[in-house]
């Protein structure tokens, strides 16, 4: 099915947002772009929100995977309705962003940044303490001014609408029809707008997951405020003598426990299912104040005990946090959210991770991972902009074989982040969106997309080494410490 769509919506105003609209923009083929964002302002979830207070309404409803639910649209548009709980709290509508106090990007700037617009040389305090002028990291602020820097000097902000979040989005006919809702001066301001395709860039950090382990939810019950996720890290400073246990060996869990090292009660266990993420191994978790634990298979809420896999158990553990990751959600899409509940944490009906397959009028980007991000949402975003233009170099293929895509992947990769990743075939991903882009129309200030540079795989091993020579360090100082309490003794 050939797409020429002359008005596109763009869901977001985060990184993937930001160079989605700059790509549609710049390839002068659309009479109306606009978009739309929940938040007061750009960033999306690079966005700090310190002030928000942290929890999630119902766990049972975020295991059984039937949290952030689409809410009820007034019977009549427009319309004007007083602000509510159920329309406007940010922990129901899981709004609250994935940020903590000391959050740094972890990719090399070169290959993070997109092709047009480097990351400034701008380093933390705590980076150049810990890692020296020449660090790649960028303190969260840094990231949010670089987002919000593609849409000023773009121009973009004119396409933009802030504070209003897009509560459905319905194909009737050949139009999407967007209900939309703004939030201004204690009042929901409600309306519709029609086009012709979509580009949701709403993100995967929303909605947290978590494994549903025998026990927990009765324990969550009882001890009320003890289960936690990495999403509401927030600081150290409440978790000074605390007994914690942090879930997961991905880079959520790494954060988390060296986050609270310094101040929790030692040792800090570690619980992980299998190994670590193999890119970093075992040595965030080989500090001398980290005890490693096999994954918990049973919470006991009448004693407050948490049993581990190799048949140990802890108890009187303050806090658990789970860095498990999250789960897809976009509930102003009826039929896809239906899909992901039915689907084991993935997009489902979408190829490449990009297209969805029923139709090609509704495309995505950034729900992906796995490494290369941002990067990469620069070369889904340029194909998108050319697919949906009617200007791309390569047709996509025909449904059967997008459906025997994702047949194949889901029989390999199962779900979650295996099913996402772009690791390790980076190339071939790149070089499979460049193809779909082509060359810019002549004449237009379309996006050019170079080709995957194999050096990029090289900065990616030396960002991953960097980030591991900080934890031999932190690891080194903790061992020459205790050697030299020993020597005193």
């Amino acid at each position: 099915m050939a797409v020429k769509a002359r008005r596109v919506a763009v869901i977001g105003a985060g990184p993937s947002g930001a160079i989605a609209t700059d790509a549609l923009v710049k390839e002068q083929a659309f009479d109306t772009i606009r978009v739309f964002d929940r938040r007061a302002g750009i960033g999306g979830t690079w966005i700090y929100t310190p002030h928000l207070p942290t929890a999630i309404p119902s766990l049972e409803d975020v295991i059984a995977g039937k949290a952030d639910v689409a809410v009820p649209l007034p019977p009549q548009l427009p319309t004007v309705t007083p602000v509510s709980e159920e329309i406007n709290g940010h922990q129901r509508r899981f709004s609250d962003t994935a940020l903590h106090e000391n959050l740094h990007s972890n990719i090399t700037p070169s290959i993070m940044s997109y092709t047009q617009e480097p990351f400034p040389n701008k380093l933390s305090p705590r980076t150049l303490a810990e890692h020296g002028p020449g660090a790649p990291f960028r303190h969260h602020t840094v990231i949010r001014e670089w987002i919000e820097g593609i849409f000023s000097r773009g121009g973009h902000e004119k396409l933009l609408e802030l504070n209003t979040t897009v509560e459905r989005a319905e194909k009737i006919g050949s139009e999407w029809v967007l209900t939309l809702r703004k939030e201004s001066s204690g009042r929901n301001y409600w309306w519709r707008e029609t086009f012709d395709a979509l580009v949701v860039a709403t993100g995967h950090y929303n909605v947290p997951w978590f494994p549903n382990i025998p026990g927990l939810l009765e324990y969550d019950e009882k001890f009320p405020g003890r289960i936690q996720h990495s999403k509401h890290f927030r600081n150290s400073s409440k978790f000074k003598g605390k007994r914690i246990v942090v879930v997961g060996g991905s880079i959520s869990a790494h954060e988390v426990v060296h986050e609270v090292l310094d101040v929790a009660q030692t040792p800090v266990y570690a619980s992980l299912r299998g190994g670590p993420i193999p890119a970093f191994g075992w040595e965030p978790f080989l500090h001398p104040d980290i005890a490693i634990k096999k994954e918990i298979k049973k919470f006991d809420a009448d004693t407050g005990r948490i049993h581990f896999a190799d048949g140990s158990f802890l108890d009187d553990v303050d806090y658990i946090f789970f860095g498990t990751g999250y789960t897809f959600s976009v509930p102003f899409i009826t039929q896809v959210q239906d899909r992901i509940r039915n689907a084991y944490r993935r997009l489902p009906g979408v190829y490449q991770h990009t297209f969805n397959i029923e139709d090609p009028t509704l495309t995505f980007v950034g729900m992906l991972g796995g490494g290369f991000t941002f990067r990469v949402y620069e070369w889904q975003a340029v194909a998108v902009a050319r697919h949906l233009a009617g200007r791309a170099a390569k047709s996509l293929p025909s449904v059967p074989e997008q459906l025997e895509w994702e047949r194949a992947r889901v029989a390999e990769k199962g779900g979650g982040k295996d099913y996402y990743s772009i690791a390790p075939d980076y190339a071939a991903f790149f070089e499979f969106l460049q193809a779909i882009a082509g060359e810019p129309a002549p004449g237009t200030t379309g996006r050019v997309l170079p080709p995957f540079d194999p050096k990029w795989l090289e900065l990616w091993t030396g960002m991953v080494a960097n980030k591991i020579e900080g934890f031999q360090r932190k690891r080194k100082r903790a061992e020459e410490a205790r050697g030299a309490v020993k020597a005193k003794l």
